[in-house]
């Protein structure tokens, strides 16, 4: 009796499998384009570096380190209309920023980002068309906690792309990033 029963469970597992495999691919992002993909990783750099600026020992505090990122990228004060992004270029927007204190006292600034890639110049943007998968921009973002320690930058943390640490992005960016515009997570641009 029991030869008769594990063929049926076999194909009842196999047609499950397919059928989660199915709904999987149809339900995946499509795939981006190497230069969105470029343009994007590019742009996201810009905090990194304003971040990495040498600074003389002990100056740094979060003041500065706000005025620094502002400089580099733009702010956004969540009131306002972000008349500053234009769908066709990448751009690093920084908002919600705040600051505290770690467990041995030292500061840490929070703040959020914004990073689209824009379009690619050299590439068809997305007609619309409802078997045109191919996003024309993309964008992710996520919340950056940096540590300072004796006025220098000692840790940057970035939030997961998981769970409650996922940050939703604001609709107001994204509307303005453009009608095409996809979602990335911010680990797709860790290479």
């Amino acid at each position: 009796m029991t030869p008769l029963t594990t063929p049926p469970r076999r194909a009842a597992a196999v047609l499950l499998l397919a059928g989660t495999l199915a709904v999987s691919a149809g339900c995946a992002p499509a795939a981006v384009d190497s230069e969105l993909w470029r343009q994007l990783d590019a742009q996201e750099n810009v905090v990194y570096g304003a971040l990495a600026e040498p600074h003389p020992p002990g100056t740094f505090d979060a003041e500065s380190l706000l005025d620094a990122l502002r400089g580099s990228t733009h702010y956004w004060d969540e009131s306002s209309d972000p008349t500053f992004i234009d769908p066709a270029t990448p751009v690093t927007v920084i908002y919600n920023e705040s600051e505290h204190q770690d467990r041995f006292g030292d500061p840490v600034l929070d703040i959020d980002v914004f990073v689209t890639s824009g379009h690619n110049p050299d590439g068809a943007a997305n007609s619309g068309a409802w078997l045109d998968s191919t996003p024309s921009s993309i964008h992710t973002c996520y919340r950056l906690s940096i540590s300072l320690v004796a006025g220098q930058v000692w840790n940057i943390n970035r939030t997961s792309d998981f769970f409650d640490e996922q940050l939703s992005c604001p609709r107001e960016l994204v509307d303005a990033a453009g009608e095409h515009t996809e979602y990335r997570e911010p680990r797709e641009f860790d290479g």
